[in-house]
């Protein structure tokens, strides 16, 4: 199984103050970020007031009264950060994740040097185009994708239910070259929940003995004309349970690999052997006991969860 770190970047605005994000575009077409006021220290703020710290690329939400002169970042009582502008919610990270971009016929451009994978998850568009070029301007790769996804299980299904969207890309077979663009054009109406650039690696090991649970909200719908009853499943968490086969000199590199990503929200990138491929893409591990003191020990049990 793949898994890919997404390259970050650390939003600094001068007074000690940071926010980290994944990596930002260099061109971003198609986006409008909101039209709060810049944040002042001679204005006085009421309860309810929004104001943006255009160097962190933050909203924040006033929480009091006759507040003058409190710099938002630094009293959390007083304000509130209300998460990234526009622009930039699809490259939050962690505690960010489920806020959306939105736009319409998005237009960006990345640096992706030494780079092989680009991911949005929980995006909602029509068709989207890829296109990776080296430092000349050639064109090495592209990729055309369209969200619609009819895929139902019965004849009756198909007229009963809508077409199915997609909500994720996943690509990552494009080039690794040290100087590299990637640009990505989206038509149509466009909402982007979380965006990452990252090189593709073996976690380098063999999972097996899988077992998959649901974890979720249902309630049973039922037509008071037809009678036909339909299950309505919501707040769903799929979670793996996988022991890990390590049956190599390499063991302890291998651990030291997945303690370097335990608690982060790393990009997974199931293979098509992965018979849970469907499971996780973003994702991350909850406990993970690894003998990394005992090289002998060769088998070990982990928890990975995968929000959708």
């Amino acid at each position: 199984m793949k898994y890919a770190i997404p390259k970050e970047t650390i939003l600094n605005d001068g007074q000690g103050y940071e926010k980290k994000c994944y990596l930002a575009p260099s061109v971003l077409n198609g986006v409008v970020d909101e039209n709060y006021p810049e944040y002042s220290s001679s204005t006085t703020y009421n309860t309810g007031d929004y104001v943006i710290v255009s160097a962190l690329k933050t909203i924040y939400k006033c929480a009091a009264d006759n507040v003058q002169g409190v710099y938002p970042p630094s009293d959390p009582t007083k304000w509130v950060d209300f998460g990234f502008i526009n622009s930039y919610r699809m490259l939050a990270v962690d505690e960010q994740i489920g806020e959306k971009t939105e736009g319409q016929d998005i237009y960006m451009e990345l640096d992706f040097s030494r780079s092989t994978t680009i991911a949005f998850i929980n995006t909602d568009f029509e068709e989207v185009t890829l296109q990776q070029f080296d430092g000349d301007g050639n064109l090495v790769k592209e990729v055309s994708l369209q969200s619609k996804d009819i895929s139902c299980s019965s004849f009756a299904q198909y007229f009963l239910d809508e077409a199915k969207r997609k909500t994720r890309i996943i690509e990552f077979n494009f080039s690794w070259i040290g100087t590299s663009t990637l640009k990505v054009q989206f038509t149509g109406e466009t909402k982007i929940g979380s965006m990452v650039v990252g090189k593709s690696q073996e976690l380098g090991i063999t999972l097996y003995g899988t077992t998959l649970t649901f974890q979720d909200k249902s309630v049973v719908h039922r037509d008071e004309i037809t009678g036909f009853r339909k299950v309505l499943r919501h707040g769903n968490i799929r979670v793996l349970e996988a022991k890990i086969a390590t049956y190599n000199s390499d063991f302890n590199q291998i651990a030291q690999k997945l303690t370097q990503i335990v608690g982060k929200n790393v990009l997974w990138i199931p293979t098509n052997l992965d018979k849970f491929s469907e499971m996780i893409n973003i994702a991350y591990i909850e406990k993970a006991p690894l003998p990394i003191n005992n090289p002998k020990i060769n088998e070990t049990s982990i928890t990975l969860i995968g929000v959708v």
